[in-house]
């Protein structure tokens, strides 16, 4: 055999030409795959087609991202590929997450399996730490996300994400040069107030608890926030209250007041709102309109927008508060003295006020219908200095439920919007995002008590009588053929 010539035939030579093109092909196509995943990774180079976009941030995060100077750690306590393997819920949170650090040079994503690197959570001993935690720090501030935060969950079903809502406030609030402060009063038996403070925090707000007995309200606290005490304030108190919302003549000071109809008779608190035109009613607050009336009791009724001062940025304009439980509220006067007073939320025309004492056999009358009826006022009092305004504000919220944590994460209801949105103007924070929960499927089925009725009778009995008079037609016709 001639193995010069087999290796110098023109076979040999087109088939190793052949090999080679093939395998520098292979290698071209690995090294594509290589830098494309590369790229992927580190820019924002995919396409999000999902109605909606859950899988990509929104213009505000990738604006604030762009402009941030500052260097942000997220470090997610689990191992990717678990989470991703976790559930579609899971896979649209990491690609939230990992697209932090592809908009800003600034922001570095990592996973630990706390588990095997255990050493990771003894850097922080003061946050306790476990498993499925999301850490975001920058500098010596830190916070820390609960998976749980990631989602909106009604009904044990997971309706939407909230990653880049959760996400975004987390790295505003470790970057953030000088937090809001938010005082809470305590001292004479308050309703849970957990909701509301919750919400506040989630949105970078500092929120600290002052008893009025034993403190003075912090002068540096932009806003105070009293839940429905159960035992009336003395005038040393009060004055206290005053001093904050004067602020040494120069105002600028917001007390935030939720009343409950479980408190008895506080003349003495009862008395300093109305020098600021709101007055508090006894009983209960009860809808006849089927269309405002929520989970099908009278007394979780649906309000209206009386104003839109605090509902000018909504995401959704569709969607209104709930007052549940709400004690009734009037406006007394709408000038006065430097006060000037104003309705935003209210209850329609066909709501009515059950009195405090009724008894269980009480019946309803005409007379009891009085709507419309204020839901909650601001009061705000007002003085000029040359042609600077001043002004402190008081906000009284007929029921203390609405501030409860389902309510307020609900996206059937807008308390939590709300509630934010009005805490945001009064404070004047110009550093605030609102990102809407993206949802994971259909948008949620939100219909009042006639629409629920209504579906009833036709698919409860419209459509089996109809389909029992169509059976019945046809049983008979072929009978008789």
């Amino acid at each position: 055999m001639n193995i010069k010539k087999i290796l110098s035939s023109r076979k040999v030579r087109y088939g190793s030409v052949a090999t080679v093109l093939t395998a520098a092909f292979l290698a071209a196509v690995v090294l594509i795959n290589v830098i494309a995943t590369v790229l992927v990774e580190r820019f924002p180079l995919k396409v999000d087609l999902t109605e909606g976009g859950i899988f990509q941030l929104t213009d505000d995060s990738i604006n604030f991202l762009r402009e941030l100077d500052k260097d942000v750690e997220i470090t997610v306590l689990a191992d990717e590929k678990t989470w991703t393997s976790s559930g579609t819920y899971f896979v649209q949170a990491v690609e939230v997450i990992n697209q932090y650090a592809q908009y800003s040079s600034h922001v570095t994503v990592s996973y630990v399996d706390i588990v095997k690197n255990p050493t990771f959570v003894s850097r922080y001993p003061a946050l306790n730490l476990v498993s499925n935690q999301i850490l975001v720090t920058s500098g010596d501030r830190s916070r820390v996300v609960n998976y749980t935060d990631l989602f909106n969950v009604e009904n044990y079903y997971v309706t939407s994400s909230k990653a880049e809502q959760v996400m975004t406030a987390a790295l505003m609030y470790a970057t953030s040069d000088d937090l809001t402060k938010v005082s809470l009063l305590t001292g004479f038996e308050e309703q849970d107030s957990s909701g509301i403070v919750s919400l506040l925090e989630k949105n970078n707000y500092l929120v600290t608890s002052q008893n009025l007995v034993t403190e003075d309200i912090d002068p540096e606290a932009d806003m105070a926030i009293l839940v429905a005490p159960a035992r009336d304030l003395d005038a040393d108190i009060l004055k206290k209250l005053d001093t904050f919302l004067n602020n040494g003549g120069k105002y600028g000071k917001h007390l935030l007041y939720f009343a409950d109809t479980a408190q008895g008779e506080l003349p003495n608190l009862d008395a300093f709102l109305r020098e600021w035109g709101i007055g508090v009613e006894s009983g209960v607050v009860f809808q006849t309109d089927a269309t405002k009336i929520f989970n099908y009791s009278p007394y979780f009724s649906l309000v209206d927008y009386a104003d839109e001062v605090f509902a000018e940025k909504f995401t959704s304009r569709n969607i209104y508060p709930i007052m549940p439980y709400a004690r009734p509220l009037t406006q007394l006067f709408t000038e006065r003295n430097g006060f000037s007073t104003q309705v935003i939320l209210q209850f329609g025309e066909k709501a009515g006020v059950l009195p405090a004492d009724a008894g269980q056999d009480y019946q309803v009358t005409e007379d009891d219908i009085r709507g419309p009826i204020p839901a909650a006022i601001i009061s705000s009092k007002i003085e000029y200095e040359g042609l600077d305004r001043k002004v402190s504000n008081v906000v009284v919220v007929g029921s203390t439920l609405s501030i409860d944590n389902s309510l307020l994460e609900s996206t059937a209801v807008n308390n939590g919007e709300y509630y934010i949105n009005m805490v945001n103007q009064l404070t004047e924070r110009g550093d605030t995002i609102s990102i809407a929960p993206k949802s994971f499927g259909g948008e949620a089925l939100n219909i009042n008590q006639q629409q629920t009725n209504t579906l009833m009778i036709v698919f409860v009995v419209l459509v089996p009588v109809a389909t029992l008079a169509a059976g019945l037609v046809v049983w008979l016709r072929r009978r008789h053929k």
